[in-house]
């Protein structure tokens, strides 16, 4: 009877593997047609989108690794977000302190743990840097409270705010 059993249990499913891993320059072309769609759902899709510029920009983050990082998140060897961060004194001293260029997830892969993987990244890469203050910001406008309610379950606080003016 037990045999019987056995045979009816479904097999396990294996889970789907996700990894964060540094950004290559192979990585570019498609971290440009994912940072389309992010621009698409910004508050920055007034303003234009050159792949061109951040074909230069790539360059500039893999070229200087002790000032930027690019982290690139894949799931089943597909790439679903990446978070792109920079280290830099702080303008009243030298103090280290940093900040995030985006921290960007598919939306159909927003479920789970893989913003929050991304974050540990980064705050672990500010560490490792020595950096006092790590910021992040929410400026792209994408679902900020429930953004800005992870960075803070993660130990962040509020503390800017910025106004954007358009000029005409």
């Amino acid at each position: 009877m037990a045999a019987k059993n056995q045979c009816l249990k479904k097999p396990k499913r294996k889970k789907p593997i996700s990894l964060i891993r540094p950004m290559t320059m192979q990585d570019v072309p498609v971290l440009i047609a994912i940072g389309a769609r992010m621009h698409q759902e910004s508050t920055y899709s007034n303003l234009d989108y050159s792949p061109k510029k951040l074909m230069e920009l790539a360059e500039i983050v893999t070229n200087n690794p002790d000032q930027y990082m690019c982290a690139v998140l894949e799931k089943n060897k597909e790439i679903i977000g990446f978070c792109v961060g920079f280290v830099t004194p702080h303008f009243f001293g030298h103090d280290l302190t940093s900040g995030d260029l985006l921290i960007y997830v598919l939306p159909e892969f927003r479920t789970g743990i893989h913003g929050v993987r991304l974050v540990r990244a980064y705050d672990e890469w500010c560490t490792e840097k020595g950096v006092k203050e790590p910021l992040l910001g929410v400026s792209a406008g994408i679902t900020p409270e429930r953004v800005g309610a992870l960075y803070e379950r993660m130990g962040y606080t509020e503390k800017y705010t910025i106004y954007k003016k358009p000029i005409k």
